[in-house]
């Protein structure tokens, strides 16, 4: 029993298909009891519940437990990280712009450019255009700190997710629906509130490790959409928040739910959809906490881009590289400079004249770091420009790929050298 429970249970948390297809054979009713009597000895009860209110399960095997303990571990770690940093705003900007970024894919048919998400996220439009509206809503609310965690906050998220700061737009489905894009079974509209109040209940269940009662209720949202509207938006700001104040603070809050529950895919609806059928809730966990763990190693990655750029040399921060007037010292072709010599934002305007295709801040970097033999770096261009890592990598990427810059690795890291540009006077 114990071999091919644990091969089935915590190499592949299998379903009974799965085993079918593994073992090529369509009777394997032997070999699926023993996967489920071992199973059977880690089972936990949950206070979450599926459409008529039956308790679901979790299977706390050694190896799935050492799975979420193992992503705990981690985010606290990062925490610490971040808890060092001087300027943690730039951590929480990059990553509220990731999750801007998600929030777009699922509900606008056209992804804003850098520049509008980076306002959007530094709450910096004052009246957002209403195919906007909902994108500067989630902004304002991600990482809010004066949201107390109780029974209220679902309602609380969903109203001013559409704009009502009190709780009258938190309306509740009116009906049980089909859905299109879900094939989920959502709970009789009557059940709803006792539904959401299961949910705090199991978020509250201590023996679950933390990470599996977050990542186990996002099935909550997905399966009884509680809401008229804006279920999955409500579903990713509540959790973030249940993580932030369990201890993980906004590391924890910025881990990509938003992914998970805007994804629509078949993979993950195919494990959400046997967890329903068996209402074991491990076949979901263990198809997402992956994703999750590889999420968790670009935040890991863009604190320790933050904690570098923090231990530049004293004199080098905001510095910016002298505009070298010497036209063979340039990449720069002439552009007739004036006697009193040209601005860097000349310089850039020029450069946008010549080449339609730059973005504004890449006019704008290039034209004061074009000195040749120099070499810049994605920091460089994130301290220049006042942007986040991932326009900064972005911009610099742009400039290779358009021939401004060549690209070389020095040991890990990729740094940009000039190249001349020539043939235009």
């Amino acid at each position: 029993m114990t071999e091919e429970g644990k091969k089935y249970t915590d190499l592949v948390y299998a379903t009974k298909e799965d085993v079918k297809a593994i073992l090529n054979r369509d009777n394997v009713d032997s070999s699926w009891e023993k996967v489920l009597n071992y199973r059977s000895l880690f089972r936990v009860e949950c206070e979450l519940r599926d459409k008529d209110f039956n308790p679901m399960t979790l299977t706390l095997s050694p190896k799935i437990l050492s799975l979420c303990y193992d992503l705990e571990e981690r985010l606290f770690s990062d925490l610490s990280l971040y808890h060092s940093l001087k300027r943690k705003e730039l951590f929480v900007k990059e990553r509220k712009i990731y999750a801007l970024k998600a929030l777009s894919r699922h509900c606008l048919n056209k992804m804003p450019n850098d520049s509008t998400l980076e306002k959007i996220a530094s709450l910096e439009i004052e009246n957002v255009p209403s195919s906007l509206f909902l994108l500067g809503e989630y902004s304002r609310l991600w990482g809010k700190d004066d949201l107390p965690f109780d029974e209220a906050l679902p309602k609380k998220i969903n109203s001013s997710l559409q704009g009502d700061s009190t709780l009258d737009s938190a309306l509740l489905r009116k009906e049980t629906e089909s859905d299109v894009l879900n094939p989920l079974l959502p709970c009789p509209t009557p059940d709803i509130e006792r539904q959401l109040s299961s949910l705090f209940l199991f978020l509250g269940q201590k023996e679950v490790p933390l990470l599996a009662r977050a990542v186990s209720s996002l099935f909550f949202f997905l399966a009884h959409r509680p809401f008229e509207y804006v279920n999955e938006e409500t579903g990713s700001l509540f959790l973030k928040t249940f993580l932030k104040v369990s201890g993980l603070s906004l590391v924890g809050y910025s881990l990509d739910f938003e992914s998970v529950l805007f994804s629509h895919s078949e993979g993950l609806f195919g494990r959400l959809k046997e967890s329903e059928k068996t209402l074991d809730l491990t076949y979901a966990l263990t198809y997402i906490l992956p994703f999750l763990s590889k999420d968790e190693e670009k935040i890991r990655e863009t604190l320790e881009n933050a904690k570098k750029e923090e231990e530049l040399p004293i004199g080098t921060l905001g510095e910016e590289t002298p505009v070298v007037e010497e036209k063979e010292n340039l990449a720069l072709p002439s552009f007739g400079k004036s006697e009193d010599g040209k601005t860097i934002e000349e310089r850039a305007r020029r450069l946008r004249e010549i080449y339609p295709s730059l973005k504004r801040r890449e006019a704008h970097f290039y034209a004061g770091h074009c000195r040749v033999g120099s070499y810049y770096s994605i920091e460089d261009f994130v301290r220049t420009e006042m942007s986040v890592y991932e326009t900064g990598r972005s911009g610099m990427e742009s400039l290779a790929k358009k021939g401004f810059y060549r690209k070389v690795k020095e040991g890990k890291k990729f740094l940009y050298t000039p190249i001349p540009i020539e043939g235009i006077e």
